[in-house]
């Protein structure tokens, strides 16, 4: 009985030889198809691709695109409020976001409170991790930010192409909502989805 088989590669028999398990680097298994490593197992146990176009198909048998999951991530960013007009810059208390990103889909959360800002115009949050594919709305909770006579907030849009978009007010008794100028101290909560492209 053989207890153990020291080998660097195990390749197929047959055909041309150089698809199989490759195991002559260190504390690492990688799996090479047509004689290149497509896939390694790294010491801490993770399975990672030889290239970011690779990923793992749900849902069919075959490799299809649309069915192939080639994307995730999860990490920080730092919001920022930007002057439509002039970006200017601000002094904040708060300044804090989180996002995941998996395949095209980005999820995200933001908290932003700001004591002083220079910029002019509306009021854009900015700093998205990721540019938005589309024009894109998200939900928001606004407090000590001035608003038009009767309208309250609690949305927001991502412009398209853009990794920025601006704050909108909503008349209360209906009608068309408009964008939030600029307020020299405020507070935003946000959350919400969007497309990358």
């Amino acid at each position: 009985m053989v207890s153990q088989l020291n080998v660097d590669k195990i390749y197929n028999e047959g055909g041309d030889n150089d698809s199989g398990v490759n195991l002559a680097t260190n504390d690492t298994v990688k799996f090479d198809i047509a004689g290149s490593t497509k896939w390694t197992l790294n010491s801490s146990g993770n399975l990672f691709p030889a290239a970011t176009s690779q990923g793992i198909c749900f849902g069919v048998t075959s490799d299809t695109a649309a069915n192939r999951l080639e994307d995730y991530e999860e990490g920080t960013w730092t919001p920022i409020i930007v002057g439509s007009s002039s970006a200017g810059s601000g002094t904040y208390s708060t300044q804090s976001g989180t996002y995941t990103k998996i395949g095209r889909t980005v999820t995200f959360e933001c908290a932003l409170t700001w004591t002083n800002h220079s910029g002019s115009g509306y009021i854009y949050i900015g700093g998205f991790p990721f540019n938005a594919a589309n024009q894109t709305y998200y939900v928001v909770q606004t407090e000590q930010i001035s608003l038009g006579a009767d309208k309250v907030s609690f949305t927001a849009r991502i412009a398209a192409s853009s990794n920025q978009g601006f704050l909108i007010n909503s008349p209360t008794s209906g009608g068309d909502r408009a964008a939030i100028a600029m307020d020299t101290t405020g507070s935003v909560n946000a959350s919400g989805t969007y497309q990358t492209s």
